[in-house]
């Protein structure tokens, strides 16, 4: 009798059995738990909007592989609220982002030093191992999240028969960079509309090159880049005929996207005019809508000139405040024509910042000139 209660005593003190350990998401787990009708409205919808909220807009609502934020805030150190390293991993491998080990320990060994920093280390070398398992293709100038997202999503969305047809819709517009993965500092500007042009007009003090603007579709094999010609910046012009003979190869249309590092005399500007002839050319800036870590073209909606009727003249020195502040006191007479004198001081931020301000009034056109030395 005594034995059986101390057994009975310990039953009934054993502790419960642990409860199963949570399962770890795996990329299959993840592909199961997207939102396809959510993906299927933005990708409808894609086409309607402004190019460049295109990418952003497949993004948020297409996650074949889980959330995207650990990806996309990458960069931000574990001080600033960014993702902690294993977050990025589990991300990645959701993913399947690895071709090979050497590209996994290549990214994952990259990661740490490149966090808080402006580079895009470990995503160059993910597309210089992978090439087009990760559309690195013609080069990895373009790979960075966002556009690994935009990979991932295509080729999730392309294995689905009722979606894939929706992908032949949508043109994603790309960031203006070279073959390193850097591009000019775009200009900031209050009026900027989200129209990137058909061609980049790139200047600097010693250079213009003309390249179509960078775009892309989406597809089975992931993003195809589009576009004839050299890729940006392009071919390297010399005169007014060369200009004409490089746009015609690139078959783009108005208007022209001007590409100016911001410190640039503003004089410059009228040596890239002189070779563009009766082209709409607009000054490129700053867009918002972009993916994070990506930064897109919009332009100035205002025609920049070397000749026409003015019956206002602004005067643009190292700042722009002052030609601000006349040409609101003289809106009324805007109408007839507005023209922009040059000075030696004047900078292509400058002269943004007030092209821009003459949008509000409603000015499509300004004739540029050179004041006196």
């Amino acid at each position: 009798m005594k034995r059986l209660l101390l057994v009975l005593v310990a039953c009934k003190e054993s502790p419960a059995p642990p409860p199963p350990p949570t399962p770890i998401a795996t990329p299959d787990a993840a592909v199961a738990a997207t939102n396809w009708d959510l993906c299927k409205t933005a990708l409808t919808g894609a086409p309607k909007l402004p190019a460049p909220r295109r990418a952003s807009a497949l993004i948020e609502a297409c996650t074949p592989c889980g959330d995207w934020t650990p990806l996309l805030d990458w960069q931000k150190l574990r001080t600033e609220g960014g993702p902690t390293r294993d977050a990025i991993e589990a991300a990645m491998l959701a993913c399947k982002a690895y071709c090979d080990p050497n590209a996994k320990q290549r990214f994952l060994g990259t990661l740490d030093a490149a966090r808080g920093k402006h580079t895009r280390g470990p995503w160059r070398y993910l597309g210089e191992m992978c090439k087009g398992e990760v559309s690195a293709l013609p080069d990895g100038r373009y790979v960075t999240a966002p556009y690994f997202a935009l990979d991932r999503i295509a080729r999730a969305v392309a294995a689905k028969p009722d979606l894939a047809p929706l992908l032949d819709a949508i043109e994603i517009p790309l960031p203006a960079v070279s073959v390193t993965g850097a591009g000019i500092e775009l200009l900031e500007s209050p009026g900027v509309a989200p129209e990137p042009g058909g061609a980049a007009l790139t200047i600097s003090d010693r250079s213009v090159q003309l390249a179509a603007m960078p775009r892309a579709r989406l597809g089975a094999k992931g993003v195809t880049v589009l576009g004839a010609g050299e890729p940006y910046p392009g071919a390297a012009i010399a005169n007014a005929k060369a200009f004409a003979a490089q746009l015609a190869t690139l078959g783009t249309a108005d208007p022209i996207a001007l590409f100016a590092p911001p410190a640039l005399p503003a004089r410059r500007v009228l040596d890239a005019l002189a070779l563009t002839g009766a082209h709409e050319v607009r000054l490129a800036a700053q867009i918002r809508g972009a993916p994070t870590g990506w930064e897109l073209t919009g332009t100035v909606p205002v025609a920049l000139a070397t000749k026409g009727a003015a019956k206002v003249t602004l005067v643009l020195g190292a700042s722009a405040d002052d030609p601000i502040k006349e040409a609101k006191a003289k809106q009324a007479e805007l109408a007839g024509g507005v023209s922009i004198t040059l000075g030696k001081d004047a900078t292509v931020a400058g002269l943004a910042k007030l092209v821009g301000a003459l949008v509000y009034f409603d000015v499509k056109r300004v004739v540029v000139t050179r004041g006196k030395p």
